[in-house]
């Protein structure tokens, strides 16, 4: 009798330390999977925090775009686009651009090529001593699209290098840094990236003086197939940081979309279903 009892003690043991194994492993399986639904929600909670800085740096959805849906953007949210000059319909029916496009800079003997928008927006800007004068800031989007369809086609992919040139000798300063010293910059550059990551071309003009205020030029520009679309930048100098323009600008180069598909040999950009006239500069 006291044998069986024994056999009995043992196997109640051998039981309940069975069920402790069981129970802490199910305790340390349910800990892991805690941990691994704590991170998914840490990186939620970091993905919706980054659309929510996207959307309270940015202009309003949906994004801007021209007719054609050539580029497609979201400025930072203090810039305003600056409107078009309607196209002019001459006697014969046909239509051609105005001589005078309010997007262009009168600020400067300046016409940017193939200029498809504009935006501007009034910034303070630091003169020392705790002085702050209001100066403008220029957002410019240009692109070859309407070069590939038409006498330029063959020099087309040429663009940025030939804005460059322009550019340099318009302003009469050398472009920063020297094509040879150039990477490309990629954007979103956050680990992790939310969306699909953008490679770009970047160089500059800093320096340029426009009433008395030091401003820069900086210009970005993107591949899609054949088409190029291209950003230009001017902006004073000094700008305050409450601003937070130097926080939206690769907010808004997230946002840049270049439509991939060139136009039709049978595309006129002076058509008036073209919508906004797209203005090349002269001697580009």
């Amino acid at each position: 009798m006291r044998e069986v009892s024994m056999h009995s003690a043992a196997g109640r043991c051998f039981r309940n330390r069975t069920a402790l194994a069981c129970f802490g492993l199910l305790l340390f399986v349910m800990g892991c999977g805690y941990a691994e639904y704590e991170q998914r929600l840490g990186e939620t909670r970091k993905y919706y925090a980054y659309l929510d800085r996207i959307e309270q740096s940015l202009a309003p959805k949906p994004k801007w775009t021209d007719p054609q849906k050539i580029l497609e953007l979201r400025v930072p949210r203090q810039f305003v686009p600056i409107p078009p000059a309607p196209l002019i319909k001459k006697d014969d029916g046909t239509y051609e651009q105005p001589s005078i496009d309010p997007r262009q800079p009168d600020y400067l003997n300046l016409n940017f090529p193939e200029l498809i928008g504009a935006w501007d927006s009034v910034f303070k800007v630091a003169k020392g001593n705790g002085v702050t004068e209001d100066h403008k800031g220029y957002i410019y989007a240009l692109s070859n699209y309407w070069e590939l369809g038409g006498e330029r086609a063959t020099d087309a992919g040429e663009f940025v290098s030939r804005l460059e040139t322009y550019l340099t000798d318009t302003l009469q300063i050398p472009a920063a840094p020297q094509p040879k010293d150039r990477q490309p910059e990629i954007y979103p550059k956050t680990s992790p990236a939310y969306q699909v990551q953008l490679s770009y071309d970047h160089f500059s003009f800093p320096g340029k003086n426009i009433n008395d205020t030091n401003y820069t030029f900086e210009v970005y520009s993107r591949k899609s197939g054949s088409v190029i679309g291209v950003l230009v930048l001017v902006l004073p100098e000094g700008i305050d940081t409450q601003q937070k323009i130097n926080e939206r600008i690769p907010m808004m180069l997230e946002s840049f979309t270049v439509t991939p598909n060139p136009p039709t040999q049978a595309s006129d950009k002076n058509s008036p279903a073209q919508g906004n006239p797209v203005q090349t500069a002269p001697g580009f």
